[in-house]
């Protein structure tokens, strides 16, 4: 039998509608604190977008979106002369609508620019629905565990056989169990080698990754991963060794040889995870929280995943990342970038809590990322600064 529940005014409570009452963006380019260089790319600056979401009840959330030194201006431009004007007035808990929303009015703009612009609101929302419940994001997302392993990642194709063993060795004395680097060299015998020399270093037991950061066409690639195979250095995974969306390609070469396949980085959208998981094309799957528009794009991929019974490796800022990874079923490890998370870059008022190569969620309401505004300002450009400066990365 149906029963008339009281309204919350009829039980004596008033509800109090909290609207958005503005959006505002700042830019800041910051180097890597050590060189970045890789198959495709010498990054010099890595663009951070802080976009701040105040209510009308003066709740504050933050939202973070990056690029690896071009287009951050257009991020800005996309968040705050556009973005801005749909937010203000609207419920900062709507967080769904107004993903949906802003997705339908920004998709026509480009699909990744949009999704960074994106992600710089989104991520503020979930920060202030977070503090609205006075609860840590990862407990509001679905708290599957309050910590996760980390692996130490290195952009570090440039360095040889000594220096590339000296940066492994500094990774694994912060505790790290799990070690990536990077390859892609023209000839697969130097890939063999430095993939070879790290494993010796490391060891039998602690798990290896290599990255090529899409440097070959498919003939190359199958050649390299053969290699590589061949050479029993017993890979955790092969990262990225095609052009993105070479779907076909990357299905072509997990069925030839036997490496497992990560990609997921330079890839956006749900709709494109999905046909890299109908193919067959994927064992690793690395959603970025910014390149997808934040948390929410983050999960939906995550969930993808799980029912196709994959794993998730997310792609870097470890800090924004850490609250997602720690609220799926199928997490499986935390990226921490030499020389570019931003408690390496010293911008975080609270320093993520890193020990023995696991990352603990914060216990603060929102997503746990506090930065050290201060520590930023130096750092801080707006359209016409770029425009004077030399913001060439690809090779």
């Amino acid at each position: 039998m149906r029963r008339n529940l009281p309204s919350p005014e009829r039980a004596g409570r008033t509800i109090t509608r909290v609207r958005i009452e503005s959006v505002s963006s700042r830019l800041y380019r910051l180097p890597p604190t050590v060189r970045w260089e890789d198959s495709t790319h010498h990054v010099s600056a890595i663009e951070y977008v802080v976009t701040d979401v105040e209510t009308d009840g003066g709740l504050v959330g933050t939202g973070l979106s990056y690029t690896t030194g071009v287009g951050a201006t257009a991020i800005v431009a996309l968040v705050d002369d556009y973005c801005a004007r749909m937010l203000v007035g609207e419920d900062p808990l709507a967080i769904g609508r107004l993903w949906e929303t802003l997705g339908k009015q920004l998709r026509r703009s480009g699909t990744g620019l949009a999704q960074l612009a994106l992600a710089a609101v989104d991520t503020a929302l979930w920060d202030l629905a977070g503090k609205d419940a006075g609860q840590p994001l990862h407990r509001l997302l679905g708290a599957q565990r309050d910590s996760v392993p980390a692996y130490g990642s290195g952009i570090d194709l440039f360095l040889d056989e000594p220096a590339l063993l000296a940066d492994v060795e500094e990774r694994l004395g912060l505790g790290f169990d799990w070690i990536k680097i990077k390859i892609g060299k023209d000839d697969p015998g130097e890939d063999v080698a430095r993939v070879a020399a790290v494993r010796r270093l490391i060891g039998p037991h602690r798990r290896l990754c290599v990255d090529a950061n899409q440097v070959w066409e498919l003939p190359d690639a199958v050649r390299h991963a053969a290699a590589l195979a061949a050479a029993g250095a017993d890979l955790a995974w092969l990262e990225e060794p095609l052009h993105p969306e070479d779907v076909a390609g990357h299905a072509s070469l997990r069925a030839r040889v036997p490496l497992p396949i990560a990609i997921g980085e330079s890839v956006y959208t749900d709709s494109q995870f999905l046909a890299y998981l109908r193919a067959g094309a994927v064992d690793v799957v690395q959603p970025d929280i910014c390149r997808v528009g934040g948390f929410t794009g983050f999960m939906r991929i995550a969930q993808l995943a799980a029912a196709h019974h994959l794993p998730v490796a997310p792609h870097y800022i470890a800090e924004l990342t850490l609250p997602a990874l720690c609220a799926i079923p199928n997490g499986l490890v935390l990226e921490w970038v030499r020389g570019g998370t931003l408690g390496e870059l010293g911008v975080l008022a609270e320093p993520m809590r890193l020990e023995n190569g696991i990352a603990e969620a914060s216990s603060a309401p929102g997503h746990g990322v506090v930065l050290d505004r201060d520590a930023l300002a130096p750092y801080e450009v707006d359209a016409e600064d770029v425009r004077q400066l030399d913001t060439s990365a690809a090779k």
